[in-house]
């Protein structure tokens, strides 16, 4: 009896336990795939986990609630985690993936050349460069550089160690000639006996430093012997690259000093009206370049260029009267009106100078009509100046220079009227173009044997015919 109701107990204890285990709740749940690297912008997409609940008599066929932290911001290098947090009967069971956002492309380095030709021995470089990395963007400020075996080496990283080098060629060459320049004109002229004086040069060279100290400067030149000689300037730079030039100088016969005993000669009288100006200095360093004297027919409308009358007289040029004011309708108010103006310019001279001038030109010259307005007034003025003590100058050849400022053709204007004889040249040193024909008209009247003088009282005249 006692075993049969042992067994009895047994058996039903077995099948208790049988029930149990169908009614026991299970679950499950699993990452998909594994935790993840991935490429920094790249796109990501989660794989996210396999979970089900569920009774083992009836199966795990029931799908929890999940709730997701995915913090992964595919832009920004770091570590990340994905959260996945799932419910069921209940209870809450959580899941982690790890996910780390990486950067494995290197910068980029780009360059304005793919090779540099640049002097021998130079530790600079004509080179532009640019670095940029995906990530960190602009990084050319991390660029180093290395020379190595006739190339630059150009080394960046960015912020994760990833490398780029690039390698430029070096050609080193100095193919370029230095370059001499002249100081001072290209041609000069020298009257016979004088002596040449350098005005000087300089030299500039791509590679090689200071090279002026090492011109060799020679010349043909004999001062007792007119002629055409040359200056030869000759230098070489350290890659043996050599660059010869020459200066042009020409010996003249001498320049007289005054106008005696020129009957029948070659003279050129340059005479300029209106000034002094801004122009007049620069004009006086033109003349004392070619050794050349001229005639300033002086007004007061500038007085603060006052200076350059003195510095003309000092330096053996004519100084004579214009006209104080300029204004012409009170320069021909009447014979009084006129000889005050000139008296009160002669008088601004005399103080400049020291000396009181006689040389005068009428404003306009002689020929003028603006002095209409005083009827017959150049007839009375031209007798009265010489009864005064004056002898006045018209000219001859103008330069025409009041209708244009073109150099050329202020020059042109006065060189194709000479011919043998002698001539007063108008012009106005108020004029740049002018200023700057004076060059061309010199250089062709000495090569062409004119000789150049100032005016005095004993220099040949240019009378106009009176028009009033």
């Amino acid at each position: 009896m006692k075993k049969k109701l042992f067994i009895i107990f047994i058996s039903v204890i077995f099948l208790l336990s049988i029930l149990s285990f169908s009614f026991f709740p299970i679950f499950k749940a699993k990452l998909n795939g594994d935790n993840v690297t991935i490429e920094v912008f790249n796109n990501y997409i989660d794989e996210g986990i396999d979970t089900c609940y569920g009774l083992r008599l009836l199966g795990c066929k029931y799908k929890p609630q999940i709730e997701v932290i995915n913090n992964v911001d595919i832009n920004k290098l770091g570590d990340y985690e994905i959260v996945y947090k799932i419910n069921y009967f209940n209870q809450e069971k959580i899941l982690k993936r790890n996910v780390k956002v990486i950067d494995t492309t290197p910068p980029v380095i780009t360059t304005d050349k793919e090779e540099i030709t640049t002097c021998p021995n130079n530790l600079e470089y004509d080179l532009n460069y640019q670095a940029i990395d995906n990530y960190d963007q602009d990084i050319t400020s991390n660029v180093k550089k290395e020379v190595k075996d006739n190339k630059l080496n150009l080394y960046v990283s960015d912020s994760s160690n990833n490398l780029t080098t690039k390698e430029i060629p070096i050609k080193y060459q100095d193919e370029e000639k230095p370059v001499i320049t002249l100081k001072g004109n290209k041609t000069i002229y020298l009257t016979l006996g004088s002596n040449y004086q350098e005005p000087g040069y300089s030299v500039s060279d791509n590679c090689s430093k200071d090279l002026t100290n090492k011109v060799q400067v020679t010349n043909n030149i004999d001062k007792e012997k007119v002629g055409t000689y040359y200056v030869t300037y000759t230098v070489t730079d350290d890659a043996n690259n050599k660059t010869t030039i020459k200066r042009t100088i020409k010996v003249i016969t001498n320049t007289p000093s005054n106008s005696s005993n020129n009957s029948g000669k070659k003279i050129i009288y340059l005479t300029f009206d209106d000034g002094p100006s801004i122009y007049t200095d620069h004009l006086l360093d033109i003349l004392k370049e070619y050794n050349v004297k001229a005639t300033f027919f002086v007004t007061w409308q500038h007085p603060a260029y006052a200076s350059a009358i003195k510095r003309a007289y000092q330096e053996g040029h004519a100084i004579g009267l214009h006209t104080y004011s300029h204004v012409y309708r009170n320069v021909y108010q009447s014979v009084d009106s006129y000889f005050n103006d000139l008296d009160a310019i002669s008088n601004e001279v005399k103080n400049l100078i020291g000396i009181e001038s006689k040389l005068i030109r009428f404003p306009g010259g002689s020929s003028n009509t603006v002095s209409r307005i005083t009827p017959k007034i150049m007839t009375t003025l031209t007798k009265e100046v010489e009864t005064r003590g004056y002898r006045y100058f018209d000219w001859n050849i103008s330069s025409n220079d009041t209708q244009t400022n073109n150099s050329s053709t202020i020059a042109s204007n006065v060189i194709k009227y000479l011919k043998n004889g002698t001539y007063i040249v108008l012009q106005h040193d108020t004029k740049k173009g002018s200023v700057e024909a004076v060059k061309q008209i010199i250089e062709y009247g000495l090569t062409h044997n004119y000789t150049f003088l100032p005016l005095d009282m004993n220099s040949p005249t240019a009378h106009h015919k009176i028009n009033n």
